[in-house]
């Protein structure tokens, strides 16, 4: 899909690309046939608002349909972004649950915590539902991979909202986090609002969030290994020969990486034992059939 139907106030995408408007299953699932049949190996569904996917065409969100349509494409990985909070339904859980080829990874933009800094971004129903859509992901899959990301320093936000924030993502346990200061856009409703925090601190909070985040991440990673994992194989160190490729639960150019000995050709999904790890990334040798 294409465009938005939201109005975040730090948002310039709304007026840039207009409503939302989402292309059919079957051009979709055509499109992922085609991609198929030329060997690719991940397919990521992304638009503004994934979980509206179809509101616009079919009167209602129709990802689970979409998921389960995709399910028999010969694709063997499909990721979901962007999916908001709310419309993660029990449909939409339990499709990504039943369809094989789709990974549990969810890309969710909270973007924060506090009901105010939310009724400030004009997110206000994502304030009264964060802590329970989080945790009804987890007990439907409780083997996902959960990213987000955070805006810190939006107008009026105060180290009370900060500390919320902070002891948001401490009880929750995301195993990827990006962390953005605001930036003003010229057309967007924070342009100019009032009450404007300094760079300096939001740099600070930017960065004590990342604190906070790091040791998560570390421990989510270490908790691989040991196991063997399927791993996409997309480059080769033509120096050293390592290999560097993403398990599921790391997308592409957002998350970390697996660097991999052995000998397997690129563009290839093998099965790696994971032997070390560190903060993003992962470390494994190929495991002979």
């Amino acid at each position: 899909a294409e465009g938005c139907d939201y109005s975040c106030a730090f948002c310039i995408i709304p007026h840039l690309r207009g409503k939302q408007r989402s292309r059919t299953i079957e051009s979709i699932v055509a499109e992922a046939e085609q991609l198929a049949d030329q060997g690719v190996k991940e397919i990521v569904l992304i638009s503004q608002i994934t979980t509206n996917y179809g509101l616009d065409i079919y009167g209602k969100p129709k990802l689970a349909e979409l998921l389960r349509a995709l399910g028999k494409v010969n694709v063997p990985w499909i990721r979901i972004h962007y999916a908001y909070p709310t419309g993660l339904t029990t449909d939409v859980l339990t499709a990504i649950k039943e369809t094989p080829n789709v990974l549990t990874y969810l890309d969710l933009p909270l973007q924060h915590s506090h009901p105010e800094v939310l009724r400030g971004m004009n997110r206000p129903w994502q304030g009264r539902v964060n802590n329970s859509v989080i945790e009804q992901i987890k007990t439907a899959l409780p083997e996902a991979v959960l990213r987000t990301t955070f805006i810190v320093g939006f107008p009026g936000e105060t180290e009370e909202h900060f500390q919320h924030l902070l002891q948001f993502v401490q009880h929750h346990q995301f195993d990827h986090v990006g962390v953005f200061t605001f930036s003003p856009e010229v057309g967007t409703a924070a342009y100019d609002l009032p009450h404007q925090v300094p760079q300096e601190v939001m740099d600070e909070r930017r960065d004590a969030l990342m604190i906070v985040q790091q040791p998560i991440s570390l421990r989510k990673n270490l908790q691989e290994v040991g196991k063997v994992v399927d791993v996409l194989i997309e480059q080769e160190n033509l120096r050293t020969g390592e290999l560097i490729g993403r398990s599921g639960r790391f997308a592409p150019e957002v998350d970390g990486q697996v660097y991999v000995q052995g000998e397997v050709k690129l563009g290839t999904i093998v099965p790696v034992l994971i032997d070390n790890a560190d903060t993003y990334d992962l470390y494994g040798q190929v495991v002979q059939s």
